[in-house]
């Protein structure tokens, strides 16, 4: 049975105005279905310049040493633009190639743990 909140008069069921007062009823709700359900808010974050660490792998290091070290592409790969454009400038001259090859052979003996040390920055 339901009242009017204003006035307390014994209220008919569906009735959406107390006849007394001429107050509008609200439904009453019961136990269950007072719990609102909690409202999800996306908020979009301000964009921000974030830096993300990027881990070098030695695979792939050692993939580029060995089909393009020659043109120098595992020096950029490793960010080492200088010597990477020492590569590219030379060669023609061969002396890249001889120098890729020594460079293959240290980054095969060199263990991860000191390989990532060097090159993830």
């Amino acid at each position: 049975m339901a009242y009017c909140s204003n006035c307390g008069n014994r209220l008919t069921e569906g009735a959406k105005f107390c006849p007394n007062c001429g107050h509008s009823v609200k439904k009453q709700t019961t136990a269950n279905e007072s719990m609102e359900q909690p409202k999800i808010v996306y908020v979009q974050a301000p964009q921000q310049d974030i830096y993300v660490h990027e881990r070098k792998s030695k695979g792939l290091a050692m993939t580029l040493c060995f089909f393009l070290g020659w043109m120098g592409a595992h020096e950029f790969y490793l960010r080492n633009y200088f010597s990477g454009s020492l590569y590219l400038i030379f060669f023609w001259t061969a002396i890249p190639l001889f120098l890729s090859i020594l460079d293959f052979i240290v980054l095969f003996l060199t263990p991860k743990s000191v390989f990532h040390k060097m090159y993830d920055k």
